[in-house]
């Protein structure tokens, strides 16, 4: 760089960094007879579902004076006190840090939040308060007090709950500081909805407590490293560094350790922060020291650890006045300080230093990140704090420089052992070392793979579980994080199993389980767990390769894995286009060619792109990350294969990788690890064979089991006739019925006119794959609804992600257990018929629960007709004996009655309520002529007491039902239709869902499900308010 650039960039860094010096706490403050009222209205963040603003703004102040709400009012109106603008320190207001008052002001609520419940969110302030809302005090923090003696201070945050019959509201705040330089009221109030002031503030403590987890797990992993190295000691000055910024970060919010140490005084959290400042601090200078070594004068160094030591003894026996003013007094020698850095830094660029240029990079983001939060705490404007995302990007940044610098000096300590062990071959001694070495090197990278994949497995899982539990506590920033978390999650699951199979296949202990392959399956299968990776990319994955291709001779799981690396890093290079796989056969050898319309490759990356920790240019790609392990475990796979793998490219027009592997029954000349099953044997690669006595145990212990006579019907799909046969052999025919056939379309059509118990599928068809056939299912059907069990070749967490994630119930990997699989499918078909059971019971046991009121007003109007009309009396006893006589009918547990006998009862209901309530109900007959129409027992029952209750009846003059029933080919279409009060459209979709809470509605959602259940349909509403609604369903005749 030019003397003259360089000038430029220390006069502008030095403009900047007397600005953000500059002391700006000086807020305007005037005598006034008020402040303005404050309008929430005006400064209102709208919301789709409510409001959240801060009351920043002008305040009433009463200097020296501890006022009540009246005497506010009183002091305002003698002309006593004056306007100041809030959130500002004392030192600000009064120029004495020591000082006590009282701030008021009247807020202006929006109308239509006057009567709900709103809520108030004062964050820690570093001064003792107490907080009138109205005339009522609803808040307390520590003890104010007119004077150091009376006056204790507390850093919690308070959120207060209140309902207002006003639109205005009068706060008032008595406030004291005698402890701290930043005493006053220094952060922002909020005002609010409760539920999201709520959210808001879980969300920024979810958020935090994740950044702050990440880095401390970095951290912590660095001095694990550090350990099992111990020359490396930049690894551990990093960790610590990296762990001292996480539990820094926690700190600074006094809640956190609120919650850790219960009986910390507020002088040892304030301690504590001030010590881990400075801690950190110094570590830093150690940090970049150690980076900078030839740079860096060791003089100086020495000096300023001395000088965060003096202060970190000095906050140990000081009080916060001292402590806090010394700090900030010292805190100006930040600027030579930070010039001498920017020295040593370009020296170190100028001498080709690795770690300068990211060091510059870095120190440049936290002091703009630094000079934000500045700004943002001077009031200067309202922004997002960038210091904590600053810092987790520059720890990011350098993990990854020292994973690659860790990953190229393997690379190299790899090189120099060929070298040494082909120049040395008789130094024998050298030779043991450098194998020791290496050995150590492996046995460091399988170890900490084993121990990071727990911890690591349980943040995705706590991750998930916030993620999915509760959505609607989650506002949409912390979502993308948490989303963001997954992903990286995953990627860091693969990156520590492609470590172990590197291990593995140096070991020799990959061994192949040979079988013969559909190609066209499989691939298909790995573009459907690759589709979460290009939702947000345009980019489309086809696949080219005839049904009819030749079957390949090998290991499914590998062969899976080879796939999905390769197309996995087509994936990562490839901004937009396509990715295109194809095949053809060759010199008996199966060709697979994987196409992508990428970035490509140069020629010096080419040459490498199959070794161990090799991976694109990032400086080029712009894409970073990644040990670069895949393609090498790619490459030791095919040829463990007998096959080999190459790659053609051209930087900027895409990049062609080929694999080869042996046709199925071809010649092979590797190693066969695992003998290959002949024909008549392969149903050894479906079903593991399990011991005869434990299998007629197992089968007797399910008949013994089974009361009901009832047997399930399973749907079984995979396009080998083969396994298909098998699998029908294995479940008994005596307690299943199992019915098979060989493509996921084939099983959509059986859905649509056959009941099923349980569908069992294979992962890897041509054509449709069981994903997709599953996620095709879960548009008619719900997980408990229809039962679904996957066949997957590998146990890999990806492939069992992508099942559930399609909506599977379970899975189970092949070749496949018998006792396994058995007790597999006993479970979900006994849980599919617990279920049906319980919808039957349900609708039973809700027809028999007859109101009491119902009962009374019924036999009031016999009562009242024997007087008038015994005819008529006579008729309602009869109607009323059979509706009872219904009611409790046993039918009612059987899965369909004849429409006759449902009519019978739906009749005899009506005829009641019409002599009960006269003319108000009306009812309506049109009824084709249909004899041979079963129905779910008491589903038009159901709707005629929806549409007499909660339709016509809640108009004070009644109105008219009607009952129709058309024939419809070979379908009769049932309808219950009122001109009663009607629903908007939100209501009408919420009465057919069952939500754990639901009170009302429950004889809907039951007769729904039974529907579904039956005929794969349910029940469909159309309803206007105030002009009716008609609920309709069909069945078959």
């Amino acid at each position: 760089m030019k003397a003259k650039h360089k000038l430029y960039l220390l006069l502008f860094i030095s403009t900047l960094l007397l600005i953000m010096m500059i002391d700006n706490d000086s807020v305007s403050a005037k005598h006034s007879d008020s402040a303005r009222l404050i309008n929430v209205s005006d400064i209102n963040e709208f919301q789709s579902k409510g409001f959240y603003a801060d009351l920043d703004g002008e305040w009433n102040f009463f200097e020296k004076m501890l006022l009540k709400p009246n005497e506010v009012k009183e002091q305002l109106g003698r002309g006593i006190g004056k306007v100041v603008s809030l959130p500002s320190s004392f030192q600000a207001q009064t120029g004495d840090i020591n000082s006590f008052g009282t701030y008021s002001t009247t807020i202006k609520i929006p109308d239509e939040y006057v009567g709900e419940t709103l809520a108030i969110h004062i964050p820690f302030q570093y001064s003792a308060y107490k907080l009138y809302i109205d005339q009522t005090e609803v808040a307390k923090n520590g003890e104010v007090g007119q004077e150091s003696a009376l006056h204790t201070a507390e850093m919690s945050p308070e959120t207060v709950y209140f309902n207002t019959q006003s639109n205005e509201v009068l706060l008032t705040i008595q406030v004291s500081s005698f402890d701290h330089i930043r005493g006053g009221f220094e952060n922002s109030i909020y005002l609010g909805e409760a539920s999201i002031v709520a959210q808001k503030f879980n969300s920024n403590m979810i958020g935090t407590l994740f950044i702050n987890g990440c880095i401390f797990i970095i951290g912590l992993f660095m001095i694990l490293f550090a350990w099992y190295r111990r020359q490396e000691h930049v690894f551990f000055i990093f960790g610590l560094f990296a762990m001292l910024i996480s539990v820094r970060s926690l700190f600074s919010v006094p809640f956190y350790y609120t919650l850790i140490f219960l009986d910390m005084s507020w002088l040892w959290g304030t301690r504590l922060e001030y010590i881990l400042t400075e801690a950190t601090s110094m570590i830093y200078v150690i940090l970049l020291w150690k980076w900078h070594e030839e740079e860096f004068s060791k003089k100086i160094m020495y000096g300023l650890v001395t000088i965060h030591l003096a202060l970190i003894v000095t906050t140990l026996f000081t009080q916060p006045v001292f402590f806090q003013d010394l700090f900030f007094n010292v805190f100006y020698l930040a600027i030579p300080t930070f010039f001498y850095l920017i020295y040593v830094i370009f020296k170190s660029i100028r001498n080709n230093n690795k770690n300068a240029k990211i060091n510059l990079i870095g120190m440049g983001l936290i002091f703009l990140a630094f000079f934000n939060d500045f700004a943002i705490g001077q009031n200067w404007y309202q922004a997002w704090t960038l210091m904590l995302p600053a810092v987790a990007v520059y720890v990011m940044i350098h993990v990854i420089l020292m994973s690659k610098s860790f990953a190229e000096s393997v690379r190299k300590t790899e090189q120099q052992n060929k070298q040494l062990l082909a120049l040395n071959a008789s130094n024998e001694e050298l030779a043991v070392q450098l194998q020791k070495e290496m050995k150590q090197k492996d046995d460091f990278l399988a170890n900490t793979s084993h121990e990071l994949r727990n911890p690591l497995h349980g943040i995705i899982n706590i991750a998930q579980s916030i993620l999915y539990n509760r959505p609607n506590h989650l506002d949409e920033k912390t979502r993308n994080n948490l989303k963001l978390q997954l992903t990286i999650g995953h990627h860091m699951s693969r990156t520590l199993e492609d470590l172990l199979d590197v291990t593995r296949l140096k070991e020799h202990r990959i061994h192949l389980q040979r079988e013969y392959l559909d190609i066209q399956a499989v691939t298909t299968g790995v573009v459907d767990m690759l589709e979460v990776l290009i939702e947000n990319k345009n980019i489309q994955i086809e696949v080219r390769i005839p049904s009819d291709f030749p079957s390949v001779e090998a290991d499914k799981n590998r062969l899976i894995q080879i796939l999905f690396n390769l197309l996995h890093n087509a994936v990562k290079y490839t901004n937009e286009g396509t990715i295109t796989l194809t095949a053809n056969v060759e010199d008996g050898m199966a060709h697979i060619h994987i196409n992508d319309t990428g970035i490509g490759m140069n020629e010096k990356t080419l040459r490498t792109i199959f070794e161990p920790y090799e991976q694109g240019d990032s400086s080029i790609t712009a894409i970073g990350g990644g040990l670069g392990l895949g393609l090498s475990i790619c490459r030791q796979l095919v040829e463990l294969h007998g096959g080999i793998i190459k790659a053609s490219s051209s930087f900027g027009e895409g990049s062609v990788f080929t694999f080869t592997l042996p046709l199925a029954g071809g010649s092979f000349d590797g190693q066969i690890t695992a003998t290959t099953p002949s024909t008549m044997d392969i149903s050894e690669l479906s079903i593991k064979e399990t011991p005869i006595a434990i299998h007629h145990a197992m089968i007797e212990a399910f008949t013994k089991n089974t009361s009901s006579s009832y047997r399930p019907r399973i749907l079984a799909i995979d396009d080998d006739p083969v396994n298909l046969r098998v699998l029908s052999n294995v479940l008994s025919e005596e307690q299943y019925e199992v019915e098979t056939v060989i493509s996921g379309k084939e099983a959509l059509k059986q859905l649509e006119w056959k009941e099923w118990d349980l569908i069992i599928s294979d992962v890897m068809m041509p054509g449709m794959s069981g994903y997709e056939l599953t996620r095709s299912i879960r548009k008619s059907f719900s997980i408990s609804e229809l039962p679904i069990l996957l066949l997957t070749a590998r146990s890999n967490p990806d492939d069992i992600y992508a099942g559930f994630l399609a909506g599977a119930n379970d899975y189970i990997t092949k070749p496949v257990d018998a006792m396994e699989l058995n007790v597999r499918v006993h479970a979900l078909t006994n849980l599919q018929a617990s279920i049906n059971e319980r919808l039957r019971m349900e609708a039973a046991w809700l027809q028999a629960q007859i109101r009491p009121h119902f009962l009374l007003n019924t036999l009031n109007t016999i009562v009242s007709l024997s007087d008038m009309d015994t005819s008529r009396m006579a008729l309602l006893i009869e109607k009323f004996a059979h509706y009872l006589q219904s009611s409790f009918y046993l039918k009612n547990l059987d899965k369909v009655v004849t429409l006759k006998e449902e009519l019978d009862l739906v009749e005899s209901y009506l005829y009641i309520e019409k002599e009960r309530f006269g003319d108000r109900l009306q009812i309506k007959w049109e009824i084709d002529e249909v004899n041979d129409v079963m129905v779910p027992p008491l589903s038009i029952q159901t709707l005629a007491e929806n549409a007499v209750n909660h339709g016509v009846l809640k108009r004070i003059a009644g109105g008219l039902i009607t009952i129709r029933i058309r024939k419809e080919g070979g379908y009769a279409e049932i309808s219950v239709s009122d001109n009663g009060i009607g629903m908007d459209e939100e209501r009408a979709k919420k009465v057919l869902t069952a939500l754990p809470d639901q009170k009302r509605g429950i004889g809907l959602v039951n007769t729904e499900q039974r529907l579904k259940r039956l005929y794969g349909k349910g029940l469909q509403v159309i309803s206007t308010p105030s002009v009716g609604t008609t609920i309709t369903f069909t069945v078959p005749n």
